[in-house]
């Protein structure tokens, strides 16, 4: 019955986001205009919408505290996301030296630590004049993985599809333990990569709790805090880790070989 209850919740919200209009409702033509910049990284336009950020217990056997409430989100403007993880080879690009504990230039860079990344961006920003590149907010993050999709993957709440779409630390123990190649396994509805496993992916926001109540339009996090917020899950997580609502954080100097990063972009 608890089940039952908080599934009809999640439905009335999600309808009368859908009867206001803006709904994300899978692709959106929007989302399928890529740019490709002078590094070679693909981005990906994201549209404008409104969408319920975080899980629901009653709904998710494996929501924690940390991802409730459920509450709904407006993100007001477009902007664009790496669809995939940024690489190594971008990464040497832009920074002249690599520091990953796996080599491979279609790896994405790990290894790379909140403060590590603020540098990467400045550099970038250098050379990419008209454009502002920048670590998605946590609710960006979270809406780009969604894709329109109100489950606990982009995929839908099917945990045997998993391995299409997801590098991770399989409960049966039969995968490589390290990262993989970008773009190897199916992207979500808006043609994003890797969105969950393959490596952590910082975002910009301070760590911090969720607000219930009215929509929250464009949130970026706590003004201050002690640790950054990680998205996505990795290849040595459990499934119960790699799930669209999951969240994690360290400190900002933290570096690990499961922890990257995507870029955000929006026009200056």
């Amino acid at each position: 019955m608890e089940a039952f209850k908080g599934r009809w919740v999640g439905w009335a919200l999600a309808l009368v986001l859908l009867l206001a209009g803006t709904w994300s409702n899978g692709v959106h033509a929007e989302s399928e205009a890529v740019i490709v910049n002078t590094i070679g990284m693909e981005l990906v336009r994201i549209p404008p919408g409104r969408f319920i950020m975080g899980s629901d217990p009653a709904v998710d056997p494996d929501a924690v505290a940390a991802e409730t409430p459920a509450h709904a989100v407006e993100i007001t403007r477009s902007f664009y996301l790496g669809r995939y993880e940024v690489t190594q080879a971008e990464w040497l690009a832009v920074m002249g030296a690599q520091r990953s504990q796996f080599v491979g230039m279609r790896l994405p860079v790990e290894s790379v630590s909140w403060e590590d990344i603020q540098e990467f961006l400045r550099l970038l920003n250098d050379r990419e004049k008209e454009r502002l590149y920048r670590l998605p907010s946590e609710a960006e993050w979270e809406y780009a993985a969604r894709a329109g999709t109100t489950t606990i993957h982009p995929w839908g709440d099917d945990g045997m599809l998993m391995e299409k779409h997801a590098w991770f630390g399989y409960d049966q123990g039969n995968a490589l333990k390290r990262t993989h190649p970008v773009g190897q396994l199916a992207p979500n509805a808006w043609g994003l990569h890797d969105m969950l496993g393959n490596v952590w992916e910082w975002v910009a926001d301070w760590q911090g709790r969720y607000e219930s109540g009215v929509v929250v339009v464009d949130p970026s996090g706590p003004e201050r805090g002690r640790s950054r917020v990680l998205r996505g899950g990795s290849w040595n997580n459990a499934a119960a880790f790699v799930r669209v609502a999951n969240r994690h954080d360290y400190q900002p100097d933290y570096r690990n070989g499961a922890v990257g990063f995507r870029v955000a972009m929006t026009e200056r």
